[in-house]
Formats: structure tokens, C-alpha cells, sequence
């Protein structure tokens, strides 16, 4: 028997590419839970913060962020202390500031409908607050 499936995540394939730069860009971008598997490329000059839906909104949910732009990307759970990142499981943000490194940063939220796992795979320091 394999492994019992606690969250579906309904939404996995890919779905596309939203670009946020300069001519129709924000630097601040909320997602909602429909936006799922939908990768959100940053080319946005200053620093833009992506604001995740509520994580029971979110519960087999996926968005996966990858930073282009020069001033920095932040990942917001717009709630209390429901991203779960290294060494803690009470956190608001994830930040990617370091200067020479953050052109390149990407990360993966996923919900299980109670927190969102935010994992950070590239670029730079990748900081978790809050």
C-alpha cells in the first residue's frame, strides 16, 4: 500500500507564467487561491511584496515565485504566523534582500490548509520573519 494522501493538490500542472515588471507590474501583487500553479516571475525594479490567500484558502494550493528584478522579492502569508520555513514554524515572511545574490531567487508555497510551507531553492539569503 502506498502513501495515504492527506491534501490533494488539485492544481499541480503548471498553468503558466504571470510576469510582473514595469509596464503592467506592482510592487504589491496579492494571490489568490484560483492563481494555483501559476509561476510568478519578478521583474520589478524595487522591492514587491507577493501576498499569499489565506492558508485555508490555500489547502492544496502551489505557487512558486522566481525573483528577476534588482530590489528584492518578499512572500507574505497576510495572516499570523502560518509559514513554516527553517528552524520554525511561526513565521510571516520570507524574505530575499541580500544585494548580489537575489536576482535568480525562487521559492515554492504550498498550503495544507492550515500553515503554507515556503521553500527556498535559489539566489541569495533567504531570511524568514515575523
Amino acid at each position: 500500500m502506498g502513501a495515504t494522501r492527506d491534501v490533494a493538490l488539485t492544481e499541480l500542472p503548471i498553468r503558466g507564467i504571470s510576469i510582473n515588471d514595469a509596464t503592467t507590474g506592482s510592487a504589491a501583487v496579492t494571490v489568490v487561491a484560483s492563481d494555483s500553479g501559476v509561476i510568478f516571475w519578478n521583474q520589478y525594479a524595487s522591492a514587491t511584496t507577493y501576498t499569499l490567500p489565506t492558508a485555508a484558502l490555500g489547502k492544496g494550493k502551489w505557487f512558486w515565485f522566481f525573483n528577476q528584478g534588482a530590489g528584492g522579492m518578499v512572500i507574505s502569508d497576510g495572516e499570523v504566523d502560518t509559514i513554516v520555513g527553517l528552524n520554525g514554524a511561526a513565521f510571516d515572511t520570507l524574505t530575499f534582500s541580500t544585494g548580489s545574490a537575489m536576482i535568480g531567487a525562487a521559492c515554492l508555497a504550498i498550503s495544507d490548509g492550515t500553515y503554507w510551507a515556503v521553500i527556498p531553492f535559489a539566489g541569495g539569503t533567504a531570511t524568514f520573519g515575523g
